[in-house]
C-alpha cells in the first residue's frame, strides 16, 4: 500500500503551487508515496486589509500551519521562507529549504502609465511594505522614462494574494503594483492559475527591479518545508530533498537581516548570491533607527598593507574617446544594451521605444530613462549570463534567439563568438593620459572596469601586479588572457572594500 502524507498549507493558488513543487521533489526520491493537502487559514488570510507592518505580532502566514505540524495533524508544512520570523520558529521541528525562484521584485503597470508619465500626473503604486516603499519609489523616480514633467509617485497600501492584487490593478485601482517575480513564475507554472494570470498580465508593462537598488526581503523566493522532529519518516524525506546550498544562503541572509532589525516594518533588504567565481551577502536600505545601510559581506584574499592601488573607477568618462558607427543589423524584440553610450542617435532611441529593453546595470537603465526609453530590467552589472534565468522564466519568457546585444565594435565579436545576435553602434577608443600611465606603472593592485582598459595599459603593468575586476564579461576575458583576477561582485562592493582598506 502506498504511503500517504498530509501537507499543511494555505489555500491560495501560490501556496498550492508550492505544494506541487514539493510533491515533485519528494516523488523524485520516492515515487510510491501519495499526498493529501490540509488547508489552513492563517491570521494573514483572515485580515486582508491592514498593512502587515501595522498588525501586532508576527508569523501572520505561518503560525497556524506550524501548529498543525506540532499537533500531529499533518506530516509536512510548507511556507514561503520570507514569512518565517526567526530560527526559533522551528523549535521542535526539522526544516529544509527545498527550492528558490528569482529573487527580484517587479512592478506591473497598466498600459496607460505612459500617458500619465507624459502629463506628469500622480502615479499610484500598490505596496504595503516599508522596504518596498523606501527602495522602490526612490529607484522609480529615476527609472521611469522621461516623457514630460516629473510625475508624483504615491505609495498606496495593498493586501491580498497575487491574483487578488493583479485583479485590483486590472480594475484600475492602482497604476502599478509591486510583486515578487518568484510568485508570478510559480503561478504561471500552476495549471489551475495559469490562464487567469496570463490574462491579468496581458497588455501590462513590466519592470523587474535591480537587486542592488531594490534588494528583496531575506528568504524571498524560497520555499521551506518542515516536519515534527519525532516524525522520522518525514524528516528522512526532508533530508533527501533539502538544497544545502540554498539553506546556507538563506541563513546568511537572515543573519544579516537580524543585525538591522528583522520584521515586517523593515526598510531594508538583503540577499545572498553564490556566483561562479564569487559569493557575497548584500544589505541596503534603512535600519530600524533610520540609519542608512550599505553592507557587502564577502571575502577578498588580498593583502593591502603598503600596496599602491589603481582603479579604473577613478577615471570613468576620462579614459575613452568615442566614435559613433552606423547600425549594422536589425534589432530583435528584446535588446540588451551593454552600455548607455550605445544609444546616442534619434534613430536608435526611436527603435528602442518599440522594443523590450534590458540594461547592463542600473546606471545604464537611468541613462536610457533620461532618453525616454522604457527599460524592463537589468543585469545588475553582473553580466548577461546572470539574468538568463529570469529572461527564460515564465514571467519574461524570451529565448536567446530573440535577443540582440547592442554594444561597442570591440565587444561585438565576443558576443558573436558566444552565439548571441549582436550589433554595434559606437567604438570606444582608449586614450590614457600620461597621469594614468604613470599610476598604472606604480600600482601593485589594479581594478579593471573593462577589458579594453586592460588591453590599452597592459604593457605598463608590473609583472607582480595583482589584477582585479568586476564580475561578468571583463573577468571572463581576463581569464582568457591567462590572468587570474580577484573578482568583485560590482562597483559598490569594490568601493566598500576600498574604504575599509585604503583610508
Amino acid at each position: 500500500m502506498a504511503e500517504n502524507f498530509k501537507i499543511a498549507c494555505r489555500g491560495s493558488w501560490l501556496s498550492r503551487a508550492q505544494v506541487e513543487i514539493f510533491k515533485q521533489k519528494v516523488l523524485t526520491v520516492d515515487p510510491t508515496v501519495t499526498f493529501e493537502a490540509v488547508i489552513v487559514e492563517t491570521a494573514g488570510d483572515k485580515n486582508q486589509t491592514t498593512p502587515l507592518h501595522l498588525v501586532e505580532g508576527k508569523d501572520f502566514f505561518t503560525k497556524e500551519i506550524h501548529e498543525v505540524i506540532t499537533a500531529g495533524i499533518a506530516d509536512f508544512a510548507l511556507h514561503s521562507m520570507k514569512d518565517v520570523s526567526s530560527e526559533e520558529y522551528f523549535k521542535g521541528t526539522t526544516y529544509a529549504v527545498i527550492d528558490r525562484d528569482c529573487l527580484q521584485d517587479t512592478i506591473i503597470f497598466n498600459r496607460n502609465i505612459l500617458e500619465k508619465i507624459k502629463k506628469g500626473e500622480e502615479i499610484s503604486i500598490g505596496t504595503s511594505s516599508p522596504r518596498r516603499n523606501y527602495a522602490v519609489l526612490n529607484f522609480l523616480s529615476k527609472a521611469l522614462p522621461v516623457l514630460g514633467p516629473p510625475p508624483t509617485l504615491k505609495p498606496v497600501p495593498i493586501r491580498g494574494n497575487v491574483d487578488t492584487r493583479l485583479k485590483k490593478l486590472d480594475r484600475g485601482e492602482y497604476d502599478g503594483i509591486v510583486l515578487a517575480v518568484a510568485g508570478i513564475n510559480r503561478l504561471l507554472a500552476y495549471a489551475p492559475a495559469v490562464h487567469t494570470i496570463q490574462a491579468l498580465l496581458r497588455d501590462k508593462l513590466k519592470m523587474v527591479l535591480p537587486l542592488f537598488e531594490c534588494p528583496p526581503a531575506a528568504g524571498q523566493g524560497a520555499i521551506v518545508a518542515e516536519a515534527a522532529s519525532e516524525n522520522k519518516r518525514a524528516v528522512s524525506i526532508l533530508q533527501k530533498i533539502e538544497d544545502a546550498t540554498l539553506t546556507q544562503a538563506i541563513k546568511s541572509e537572515r543573519k544579516s537581516a537580524y543585525k538591522y532589525g528583522y520584521g515586517c516594518s523593515q526598510q531594508f533588504g538583503t540577499f545572498h548570491l553564490d556566483l561562479l567565481t564569487t559569493s557575497f551577502t548584500y544589505s541596503a536600505g534603512l535600519d530600524n533607527n533610520h540609519n542608512a545601510i550599505l553592507d557587502f559581506d564577502f571575502y577578498v584574499p588580498l593583502q593591502t598593507k603598503d600596496k599602491v592601488l589603481f582603479t579604473g573607477t577613478d577615471y570613468m568618462g576620462k579614459f575613452f574617446e568615442y566614435s559613433y558607427e552606423q547600425e549594422q543589423s536589425e534589432l530583435s524584440n528584446l535588446v540588451f544594451v551593454a552600455n548607455h553610450k550605445a544609444v546616442h542617435s534619434p534613430s536608435v532611441i526611436e527603435a528602442l521605444q518599440s522594443k523590450k529593453v534590458w540594461a547592463a546595470g542600473s546606471r545604464t537603465w537611468k541613462e536610457l530613462a533620461k532618453k525616454g526609453i522604457w527599460v524592463e530590467g537589468c543585469a545588475d552589472g553582473l553580466g548577461l549570463d546572470f539574468i538568463q534565468g529570469i529572461l527564460s522564466s515564465n514571467y519574461i519568457n524570451v529565448k536567446k534567439t530573440e535577443v540582440t546585444i547592442l554594444t561597442s565594435q570591440s565587444s561585438y565579436k565576443h558576443w558573436i563568438g558566444e552565439g548571441w545576435k549582436a550589433t554595434y553602434s559606437y567604438q570606444a577608443i582608449a586614450n590614457p593620459s600620461h597621469e594614468i600611465i604613470k599610476s598604472v606603472k606604480w600600482a601593485d593592485i589594479i581594478l579593471w572596469t573593462s577589458y579594453e582598459q586592460y588591453l590599452s595599459l597592459k604593457e605598463y603593468v608590473k609583472k607582480e601586479v595583482v589584477h582585479c575586476s568586476l564580475y561578468g564579461k571583463t573577468s571572463e576575458l581576463l581569464k582568457e588572457d591567462n590572468l587570474n583576477p580577484i573578482i568583485f561582485p560590482g562597483i559598490k562592493a569594490f568601493q566598500v572594500w576600498r574604504e575599509k582598506n585604503f583610508k
